[in-house]
């Protein structure tokens, strides 16, 4: 389950951004590419007229898009498809990259409807939810590889970083693969135009050439997302953190000509970005559209470039950890005109670099501290008011910044102490008793120290569930596991249990997420004053009874007002809303000889103030200097 929830990479721009990105260039270009590439795409419409729109960009579809056009084709490549060839077998024969267009409109809508950091937020996370349920792998592919980010820069010449990323064995990068596929497309693309493919394989070419473009155009559009040219090397904690944190919050840096670059990231795309990225897609287009007639020089050195677009079209950008072979570096040039405009890529470790942030993802060790009240019922004749102190250590793992959910994607297990306070009972209308304060000399239940032991643990539909499906469909079903395991860390098949973030803090229901068990009586010996008989008289007979409990605790609702996460530290202040069962082990009557007892379980409802602080593992890469 911990594997599964640590991917290798961070998503670019959602699906919406990467349309709008595509749309605009599409605009941009001439009329005489825009008939050209509207000529290749009513050819790979043959046999899919249904599903594929009419025109290149379909524009405002609304909220239930009834057909893909091009300009999805850059949106579900790399994020909802490892290949072209998935595209062509997997994508377009199925139906559900309709439902991912549709939650994507959704999300769009949304986001647009924000004003303020937490709403944002939490629109953000439901995307990444509900497109977990349409698109099961969306969290886990690309598992292998850093894909969508760009390697760190070593100096500032473009063409020797553009051929640096191209390079056979060079750490999967988004530039690289946009190199490789695009010019797999323009290959192909002057073969077709040349006359070398049959007529009966024209409509198969053209999607062909389709779905390796709109994969290389996913790359190219990455490219220009702020927290990809930042986070691009280190451990996956600090790669996300960094990635998540320029992305919304921006970078002020300078593009491959010096020139001065605001820009920004996933779900947080300015007009400025929308410019920039679909600039270098409309030259990106016009390449195409050139080598989709004969004779285009462009296109001909494509034709004998790299490892072919048979190749190219099956290579899978999610598994793959190395740039195929490329084929010279006679396109270096063009394409490196290309991106000029790209945010110029922060450097690796070892030389100067931004400010790098981490991530609550992977192992932590953690401390708490707990002080809580509240009223219980039964076994005694009333009501009576109890409170508890506690304290303990965890262990567990984070993964709250993949559900995007605070609270949902945590899982730990701690042992503590808890010291609760007596609960006094009336002395059942025993003659003085009152008037000598016997009830308070000698409670019914004396203040007791127990150990406690306790568990936060997901789950998909009931509580507990994935200690047992964990292991059966990691044998029996793994890619099902991934969608489970990531529901469950989410808040659910049902996602009830997600959380909120709001001006007063982050609330979640917990009910089944959250347990623990408080043994007393097994580190000291507990006695408690109680009936254990009837007198002559008919008044009940006290005695002294030695007894042994489990006391079960189960969170319902926690508001967290306060939270805060610095490096690899996270400190929080939670409330929380639960029951208690506490449950008789062993009784022993001590005195009066003879006497008997017997207990039925007690019931409790409590508030329970937490301060909870975590350390997470892992080294300090934010203060790797210069050498």
């Amino acid at each position: 389950m911990l594997l599964l929830l640590t991917p290798a990479a961070a998503k670019g721009w959602i699906y919406p951004e990467h349309r709008d990105i595509t749309t605009e260039a599409i605009s941009r270009l001439s009329p005489a590419d825009r008939a050209t590439l509207e000529a290749l795409w009513r050819d790979a419409r043959s046999g899919y007229a249904a599903k594929l729109c009419e025109p290149l960009s379909a524009g405002d579809q609304g909220l239930t898009p009834a057909c893909i056009d091009f300009a999805a084709f850059p949106a579900f490549s790399g994020d909802h498809s490892c290949s072209p060839k998935e595209v062509l077998e997997v994508i377009l024969p199925g139906d559900w990259i309709l439902d991912v267009a549709r939650v994507s409109a959704e999300t769009k809508e949304a986001l647009a409807g924000t004003s303020s950091r937490k709403q944002r937020k939490n629109a953000a996370a439901t995307n990444d939810l509900n497109l977990e349920v349409v698109d099961p792998q969306y969290a886990t592919r690309a598992g292998a590889n850093h894909a969508h980010f760009l390697l760190p820069r070593t100096s500032d010449d473009l063409r020797a970083y553009v051929v640096a990323s191209m390079s056979e064995g060079a750490p999967l990068n988004a530039l690289g693969l946009h190199v490789q596929y695009h010019v797999a497309a323009m290959g192909l693309a002057q073969r077709l135009a040349s006359g070398a493919i049959p007529p009966s394989e024209r409509a198969a070419a053209a999607r062909d050439i389709v779905a390796l473009e709109g994969f290389a155009l996913h790359w190219l559009e990455d490219i220009y997302a702020s927290g990809h040219d930042v986070g691009t090397w280190g451990s996956d904690a600090w790669r996300k953190g960094t990635h998540d944190y320029y992305d919304e919050f921006g970078i002020d840096t300078v593009d491959w000509r010096g020139r001065t670059v605001v820009a920004f990231g996933d779900a947080h795309m300015s007009p400025a970005d929308l410019q920039r990225a679909s600039t270098a897609v409309a030259d990106s287009l016009r390449q195409l559209a050139g080598a989709l007639r004969a004779g285009d020089e462009l296109g001909k050195l494509s034709e004998a470039w790299g490892p072919g677009p048979v190749a190219i079209r099956a290579f899978d950008s999610c598994k793959e950890t190395g740039q195929p072979r490329p084929g010279g570096w006679n396109v270096a040039a063009p394409l490196a005109e290309q991106v000029e405009r790209m945010p110029r890529p922060s450097m690796g470790p070892g030389q100067v670099h931004l400010p790098r942030y981490r991530d609550e993802l992977g192992p932590f060790l953690g401390a708490y501290g707990a002080l809580s009240g509240g009223v219980g019922w039964g076994p005694g004749p009333s009501a009576v008011f109890a409170g508890n102190l506690g304290a303990g250590f965890r262990i567990g793992y984070g993964a709250d910044s993949l559900t995007g959910s605070i609270g949902t994607g945590i899982l730990f297990l701690e042992a503590g102490i808890e010291a609760d306070t007596s609960e006094r009972a009336g002395c059942g209308g025993m003659a003085g008793c009152e008037t000598a304060g016997t009830a308070a000399l000698f409670p019914q239940v004396p203040a007791r120290i127990g150990m406690s032991f306790g568990m936060r643990l997901p789950f998909w539909i009931i509580p507990g569930d994935m200690l047992l499906l964990g292991p059966v469909l990691a044998l029996a079903a793994p890619s099902a596991l991934n969608r489970v395991v990531v529901e469950a860390a989410s808040g659910g098949l049902i996602p009830l249990e997600r959380s909120f973030e709001t001006g007063a803090g982050v609330f979640q229901i917990v009910a089944g997420r959250e347990a623990r068990a408080v043994l007393f009586g097994y580190v000291e010996d507990l006695m408690g004053v109680v009936p254990v008989g009837v007198l002559p008289d008919g008044t009940p007979q006290y005695g002294a009874v030695k007894f042994k409990s489990v006391q079960l605790q189960f969170p319902v609702l926690e508001w967290t007002p306060f939270r805060s996460f610095a490096t690899q530290l996270t400190f929080a202040a939670q409330i929380q809303l639960g029951f208690s069962v506490g449950i008789p082990t062993s009784t022993q009557v001590m005195y009066p000889a003879g006497g008997t007892f017997t207990s039925s379980p007690g019931w409790s409802v409590w508030l329970r103030g937490v301060f909870d602080g975590r350390y997470f593992f892992g080294s300090r890469e934010d203060l790797q200097s210069a050498e």
